[in-house]
């Protein structure tokens, strides 16, 4: 009963592999057939061969610490970030890119509380037919809100790089392009169209569950035992599979958007890379040329110099790192979405490679609600300004406990001034 139990879990994860979900009825169905020795053949895809079954369950209660540290650490940060934004709001949210960074960190701390709900069936090693269909509820509801923060992820990622692109390539026109106000509405519909799709998706998969009785089977079981129990009714179930041609343009346009946003978030940066490095090369040049005609500089200026050209690689550096951060998130996303399409026409669910990948997959995906926040570091104002909010937050606790110490001993002497005055009277 425990294997039937965590493995209902793992095959039927709402998540953003098995994206049609399960109804309550098909799993107490399907674990009291296995209570009763039923063949389970209600479903064909839930059957699983349980050798080596401890080594997965191993293998994904290791997933399942993961996906809490990773979840635990994305909310820390980008709660720690929210905070600096916030304390600096009058002057934030006048910036055009710290409005797109607060809108990040919003959907970041979602996905690190996703990420933490999404453990839960894989931490949880014994649980009964009731706890099972807690977790599944929970599991559900993380899934909702996964597949929204994913696509509005995806979707300001395509935002994000476009306005790198345009203050880097186009100075001159980006206030005029670029509004504050033009910004919101993007994000705006952003949401809209994530929560659209999000939605669209869960009712299309709510449709595609149905489960039937079978009279004449029930009508054999009672005529066989008058005595009829409530969990023995289950045999007489049947689970109809529609067409899932939905969910197929489902997945399949998840696929092509991702890709589309790949190609269009790696053009963005290799040409923002092009125009840095010729930037560089630039200064290298001019800064021969300069030892060339003065050999005589002094020390400090080829120091300043040569910082430059520091700071100059550095910045490249940095921006082939943001490219790979971006690239793998997309890639896994797709990924997950591909592996969902092989499972609804091969039915591979059940076996342990697909799981091994499935899991693999949604760890880059917890990873990069760390990396991204970790992306806006490279602006050095955006560190200023997140150090400014700590260190501002820091010295107001210092100043309130000093001075609650001072009007302690501040009471404390005047209680002594006026016992002494006292004394003196009594003499």
């Amino acid at each position: 009963m425990r294997d039937s139990v965590d493995f209902a879990l793992d095959e039927y994860e709402s998540s953003e592999i098995d994206g049609n979900g399960t109804s309550e009825e098909e799993i107490i169905a399907w674990l009291a057939m296995n209570q009763n020795g039923q063949d389970g053949s209600m479903n064909a895809h839930l059957s699983i061969d349980l050798s080596g079954w401890s080594a997965l369950v191993n293998t994904a209660f290791g997933f399942g610490v993961s996906y809490v540290s990773l979840g635990g650490i994305a909310i820390l940060m980008n709660g720690t970030f929210l905070f600096a934004l916030l304390s600096k709001r009058s002057q934030v949210f006048s910036h055009v890119f710290y409005v797109m960074i607060f809108n990040f960190v919003l959907i970041d701390s979602l996905k690190g509380i996703c990420s933490i709900l999404f453990a839960l069936k894989l931490l949880k090693s014994d649980m009964d037919a009731i706890g099972t269909l807690w977790i599944v509820k929970i599991d559900q509801m993380s899934a909702f809100l996964l597949r929204f923060s994913n696509l509005a992820t995806i979707l300001n990622l395509t935002m994000i790089t476009i306005n790198e692109y345009l203050f880097i390539c186009y100075p001159l026109q980006y206030p005029n392009i670029v509004t504050r106000n033009r910004v919101i509405c993007c994000l705006v519909v952003s949401w809209i169209t994530s929560f659209g799709l999000t939605i669209s998706n869960a009712v299309v998969s709510q449709a595609h569950q149905s489960i039937l009785i079978d009279l004449e089977c029930q009508a054999e079981f009672e005529a066989q035992d008058d005595s009829l129990n409530e969990t023995e009714t289950f045999p007489c179930l049947l689970h109809v599979e529609p067409s899932r041609s939905a969910q197929y343009a489902y997945h399949f346009g998840v696929i092509v958007f991702c890709g589309i946003c790949l190609a269009i978030t790696a053009t963005s940066y290799i040409i923002l890379l092009r125009v840095i490095s010729r930037i560089v090369k630039a200064d290298f040049s001019s800064t021969a040329e300069a030892v060339y005609l003065n050999e005589n500089m002094q020390n400090g200026d080829r120091r300043v110099l040569e910082k430059s050209l520091v700071k100059r690689h550095k910045y490249v550096a940095v921006i082939g790192t943001v490219i790979i951060v971006y690239a793998v998130y997309l890639t896994a996303y797709a990924s997950i979405q591909l592996l969902q399409l092989i499972n609804m026409t091969s039915g591979l669910s059940s076996h342990y490679v697909f799981v091994y990948v499935k899991y693999v997959c949604y760890t880059f995906i917890s990873l990069h609600s760390i990396l991204q926040p970790v992306c806006y570091l490279r602006m050095r104002e955006f560190r200023c300004l997140v150090k400014r909010a700590i260190c501002t937050s820091k010295r107001k606790q210092s100043e309130i406990i000093y001075q609650d110490q001072c009007g302690s001993d501040g009471r404390r002497s005047d209680l002594i001034d006026s016992r002494r005055a006292t004394n003196k009277e009594f003499l």
